[in-house]
């Protein structure tokens, strides 16, 4: 198959395209970046990149999630944390499409760097989490890049390529173990691309093992001196207790993954990306079908042996995904006799995929809340106590109601109330108890009569006002999405002996 260098000149047809890509999605990505509040993960994760500045690079990975907090730290999240948090993610994707594009267009041409880059950018479902202090997006990008480099070592054999795809493995692991079964791709490219003899692909299949390998002594180290868990959190996410348990987990998670397919107010976009992958096995010859079993193999072990796959953990397989979708549809182009034929079919599609999007991203600037998202989605990160609604709002208005330097109980999760911490104006923060904080409430009420309470009246989480002998006056009430005045699940109480 005939590779092609991209060539960085401003006149080559195929570099402005690359740079056309990379400047809509920063414009599509960066606008109306905070307009969702804070999700717990996302407060996890910035917490875990201002304790960097506090000498704890390490803190707190039993999640499997490593080192995806240092782009964070390196904003300096004190700052505007929600900025500071998302802005990585944009920019570590910006990279991986660039990446995409480059591996499209290199194997099957244009007009296959073009549709992968704009698969990419219009998928609803990819758009929403690659704009928020999460890595399973990022974990994707990173795979792309290492699959890039890969080809580079097949084509050249250059040992500098093979180390920098070793630590980019590494990256994309350390970022998110749901990153771990693309350790594969390395060996089917090596092993069954190129012409060159088995000990050159043994070779450098150990170099990249053991460079990959090498970047985890750091982390496991701290947690070993430290005596912290070995990724407990992380390595529950993997398989289940029987057989007819895996059946069961299996079908929820394929259920999961069609939700995400369908559940965006649009599905075009994936039915051309499950079209583009027909295409490259139909026509992608030896080295496109290698790469789409490459791509497929490892989201079928997440799907199998993941006891619970959640929306955002099918994200890291997406950019890749694209990426092949993108090089199908291009080797289907190239087929046709007619180069208006190309023309013709190629932009039906980039107006049908930009047409669906539309609405999509309008609403993302205009009302997060109101997106049309798969239920579990909608749950998690806009109407479940997770999802930060309320909270922010109450945080935003506290300068109005209490003055500055009085005591707030925080009755809700230690991490909602962290999180809520990140929207505190100066002279405003909670004060972080454990749920609900009946203990620190008497004790106020005891030393001062008085004592502000913000409260999470979701199920089982802040206290009920109702249950305690004081004079309770509500200050403000900050409802979801969906609650009223009246069910609002964040209220600011004022109780008084």
């Amino acid at each position: 198959m005939e590779s092609r260098t991209l060539k960085i000149d401003a006149r080559h047809p195929a570099w402005l395209v690359g740079v056309l890509l990379l400047l809509v999605f920063w414009g599509t990505r960066l606008g109306g970046l905070d307009m969702l509040p804070l999700h717990n993960d996302e407060g996890l994760h910035i917490r875990r990149a201002v304790e960097v500045w506090d000498g704890h690079p390490f803190w707190d990975i039993s999640d499997g999630k490593i080192i995806n907090h240092w782009p964070i730290a390196a904003f300096y999240p004190q700052n505007k944390p929600v900025f500071a948090g998302r802005v990585p993610t944009v920019l570590v994707s910006m990279l991986g499409l660039a990446a995409g594009y480059a591996l499209a267009y290199r194997l099957f041409g244009l007009w296959a760097g073009l549709l992968a880059g704009i698969l990419w950018l219009t998928s609803p479902y990819l758009f929403f989490f690659e704009r928020l202090a999460l890595s399973d997006s990022q974990a994707g990008s990173w795979i792309v890049v290492m699959l890039w480099l890969l080809l580079c070592v097949v084509e050249r054999g250059r040992w500098h390529m093979v180390i920098l795809a070793g630590l980019t493995l590494a990256t994309a692991v350390l970022f998110k173990f749901t990153a771990v079964p693309y350790a594969l791709l390395p060996l089917f490219l090596l092993l069954f691309g190129g012409n060159w003899p088995l000990r050159w692909r043994v070779t450098r299949l150990i170099v990249i093992g053991v460079v990959a390998g090498l970047c985890f002594v750091p982390p496991l180290l701290y947690l070993l001196l430290r005596g912290n868990d070995f990724f407990g959190i992380a390595l529950g996410w993997v398989g289940v207790a029987s057989n007819d348990g895996t059946a069961l987990a299996f079908a929820a998670n394929i259920q999961r993954l069609e939700a995400q397919l369908v559940g965006y107010g649009t599905f075009s976009w994936a039915v051309v990306l499950l079209l583009g992958l027909l295409l490259l096995g139909l026509l992608g010859r030896r080295t496109g079908r290698a790469l789409l079993a490459a791509g497929l193999l490892p989201l079928l072990i997440i799907i199998v042996f993941g006891s619970e796959v959640l929306p955002r953990h099918y994200v890291v397989a997406l950019p890749l995904l694209f990426t092949l979708s993108g090089m199908g549809i291009g080797a289907f182009l190239n087929s046709l006799n007619e180069n208006r034929e190309r023309w013709v079919t190629a932009l039906l599609l980039i107006a049908l995929l930009t047409v669906s999007f539309f609405p999509f991203w309008l609403q993302s600037q205009q009302d997060a809340g109101r997106l049309m998202l798969p239920q579990a989605v909608q749950t998690q990160y806009v109407t479940d106590h997770s999802s930060g609604y309320g909270l922010r709002e109450a945080m935003l208005a506290l300068p109005e109601l209490i003055p500055a330097n009085t005591t707030v109980i925080a009755s809700m999760f230690p991490d909602s109330c962290r999180r809520a911490n990140f929207y505190a104006a100066d002279g405003f923060a909670l004060t972080c108890v454990s749920t609900p904080g009946l203990a620190e409430i008497e004790q106020a009420l005891e030393s001062d009569g008085v004592v502000y309470v913000l409260v999470d009246n979701a199920p089982l989480i802040g206290v009920d006002v109702s249950t305690l002998a004081v004079d309770a006056t509500p200050l403000g009430v900050y409802p979801r999405p969906g609650e009223t005045t009246e069910s609002a699940s964040v209220v600011l109480w004022r109780l008084q002996r």
